[in-house]
Formats: structure tokens, sequence, C-alpha cells
């Protein structure tokens, strides 16, 4: 006992066991999985050993409820099969808060510590993204390679969940009070990956973000503010790459808003854009909720997809959509648990953001902006990495106590 007790003891074995978990999530399933598997067990261990007097957290016990209730859908879902595997699926959104409130409340310095190793880890991956596309440019000479999902197929990963880990990561580097020449050197490097990945929404947030940052946590005058944040922005639009631009004028010419909403069949060479597809699966939404009245219950968890195939199939869209989700966290929510369900998900956000600006801390403020912004073009929870990277975050952020090491608000 004296062994696993001077073990579990250990001042930062949960600091590294978070960034173990966090910084193999690029490389597969079993790694980070393994790595949660031992915080969940560690964590639990070290409550019960040390007789921990679980503190209560609103966030932690919103996210274990809304597992709870996801699950419990199992008692009216369209389709049982496809639920006991999302209850599976979805273990950690349960696990993760329940082992957080096993542990002592993290101060600002362990959280930060976290993302320091996490943010390493993200510039190590960078740069293996970048010299990956300039070995793919020597076989292809084609400049595509180094941006969007082509940038990041060394994984086989998604450019969008890229963008998230490194914004993070940026906005780690933001927060630091003093900066020394590999923090701006990092800083400089993030964000020419995020314009390389391309993503309109992470490069929107991105703004945002920047504009908060040298408005209210850089030491100017109100002049040099807003010329800093305006000519930061512009530089981010400015350099933004040639497939980015070119995506945007593809979105502005063939989105057709009208045809989306009203189009009573598509053929199977119809040209989509990210904006008309994720508009279309709203209006399946529409179409489900008056006509299967799932306002209330939703179909339970993982259900929805058959329903969204048959829909699909109606409409005659290309075949690879008929297996896409909803490409919207809250229309995700809303189909599958209902209403209640997505009350839950709105108030852990809320809670999230309000701790957030009380605590005035940048990282947790543009962390919370960043999950609610992301959530409006992405079922992120029902993907392992966003579900995981989400879930330790959000616990991490509301789990860490008041402490002065990082850039606050000013109090005047």
């Amino acid at each position: 006992m004296n062994v696993i007790r001077s073990i579990i003891n250990n001042d930062n074995l949960f600091v590294y066991l978070i960034a173990i978990i966090l910084s193999t999530l690029f490389i597969g399933y079993a790694p980070s999985s393994i790595a949660l598997g031992v915080f969940v067990v560690v964590s639990i261990t070290y409550g019960l050993v040390n007789k921990v007097k679980i503190k209560y957290n609103t966030t932690l016990l919103l996210l274990m409820s809304l597992y709870l209730f996801l699950a419990s859908s199992i008692l009216w879902t369209v389709d049982v099969k496809l639920t006991l595997k999302g209850i599976g699926r979805l273990l950690a959104l349960f696990l993760i808060p329940l082992s957080f409130l096993c542990l002592p409340e993290f101060s600002k310095k362990k959280r930060n510590l976290v993302l320091k190793y996490f943010t390493i880890s993200n510039f190590c991956y960078g740069v293996l993204f970048i010299l990956s596309a300039c070995v793919n440019y020597l076989k292809t000479k084609n400049l595509d390679v180094f941006s969007y999902h082509k940038l990041v197929t060394v994984f086989d990963l998604n450019a969008i969940y890229v963008s998230v880990f490194f914004s993070v990561s940026l906005y780690y580097l933001l927060s630091k009070k003093q900066k020394n020449v590999t923090d701006k050197i990092g800083i400089l490097f993030f964000i020419f990956l995020l314009i390389l990945l391309s993503s309109k929404m992470i490069l929107a947030i991105l703004a945002i973000s920047l504009f908060i940052y040298f408005i209210y946590f850089n030491k100017f005058t109100n002049t040099y503010k807003v010329i800093a944040s305006g000519a930061l922005i512009c530089m981010v639009i400015a350099l933004s790459s040639k497939q980015l631009v070119t995506r945007l004028q593809e979105e502005a010419k063939f989105t057709k808003f009208n045809e989306v909403l009203k189009k009573e069949r598509f053929d199977r060479v119809y040209l989509w854009t990210g904006t008309s597809f994720r508009l279309f699966q709203l209006r399946l939404l529409s179409e489900q909720i008056q006509e299967d009245k799932i306002i209330l219950s939703g179909y339970g968890l993982f259900a929805s997809r058959l329903s969204l195939k048959d829909k699909h199939e109606y409409y005659n869209t290309y075949k690879g959509f008929h297996y896409y989700n909803y490409h919207n966290q809250y229309a995700q929510i809303l189909s599958e648990g209902g209403v209640f369900a997505l009350i839950l998900l709105l108030l852990i956000l809320l809670n999230s953001i309000k701790s957030a600006l009380r605590s005035k801390d940048f990282l947790f403020i543009t962390f919370s902006i960043l999950l609610i912004m992301l959530f409006i073009t992405e079922s992120f929870l029902w993907v392992q990495r966003g579900l995981i990277f989400s879930s330790v975050l959000l616990c991490l952020f509301n789990r860490s106590c008041k402490s002065t090491d990082v850039n606050k608000l000013p109090t005047d």
C-alpha cells in the first residue's frame, strides 16, 4: 500500500499522464486510449487511497449528466445495437470528469505544464508535417501538398482537428506573460501552420482571439491596440493559402442556398460545398423533427444515422454523404438526445465561458470560444480525438484553482 501511495502521490504524475493523453491523439486510437485508461485507474485509486473529498464542480457534473442522459436513450432508441455502440464510444465523457473529481484541484502552474508538454509535441508534429509535405512536393511538384488535408496525410488526419489542437498551443504561448525567443518562434510557427491548414472556422476564431489578445491582454495604448489587432488580422487574411482563397471563391460561387433548402432531388454529381452540405444536413434535421417527432427524446444515441441515410437516398445525393454525421454538434445532440440533451450541452458551454470570463484567463476564454464556434461546423464529440481532447481540457480548465501566472484581463 505504501508503494502504491508513493507512486500515485508523485507531484507531477497526473501532469505527465494528461500530457501523454493529449500528445498521443494524433498517432492512433490505441496509445491515447491506453494512456486514458491508466489515467482513469490511477485517478480513482488516488481518490480512494487519499480519501479525497469530492468538491462540487458544475461543469464536470454536467458532462457526466450529459453522458448518463444519452446512455439512458437505450430505453427509447430506434436501434439498440447502434446505441449500445455509442454508449461504449462516449464512455470517456463520463470517466474523464469522474477522474478529475477524484483529484485535488490543479494549480495554474501545473495546468500550464500540461499545455507546455502538449505544445512541444504539437511543434514536433508540425515540423513532421512540413517535412512530409516537402517530400511529397519533390514527388508531385504540386504545392497543394502544403495545405489543408494534404498537409497532414502522413497520419491520415483531418485538417480541422489538427487546426484545433494547434490553436490551443498557440493560445498557450500567447497567454504567457514572459515570452522568450522560443515562444515567439512557436507563435509564428503555429500561425503559419494554421494558415496552411486553411480551416475557415479556425482562422475566424484565430482572428477573434488575436483581437481579444491585443485589445485586453497587451499593455499598449488604445490606438496601438486597434492598429496592432487590425494589422495582424489583415496579415492572417493576406497570408492565407491559395487553396483557402480558392475554396472561399468556390463557396461563394457554388453555394446555392435556395436549391439546398428547397430542391427535391439532387443528382450524384451535384456540386456541393462545405457550407451547402452543412446547410442541407440542417434541412434534413428539420424534416426529421417534423416527421418523426424527435424534438423531446431524439432517435437515441448514435441512432440518427439510419434516418439520415434514408433521407440522403431519397434525395439522391452523393453516396459518400449517406454515412456522414450532421457536421454540427448541436444538431447531432438534438437529433439523438432531444432538446434536453441539447440543453445540457449548452449549459456545459455557457458555464465554461462564464467561469472563463470570471477568471479573466485568456487561455480559458479562447478555449471556450473555440469549442462554442467549432461545434457549429463539426460533430466534434462524436469522434474519439475530439471527445477526449474536449473532455480533458474542459475538466482541466474548470479544475484549475486561481493563480496569477498567466495573462489576465486588467482589473481597473
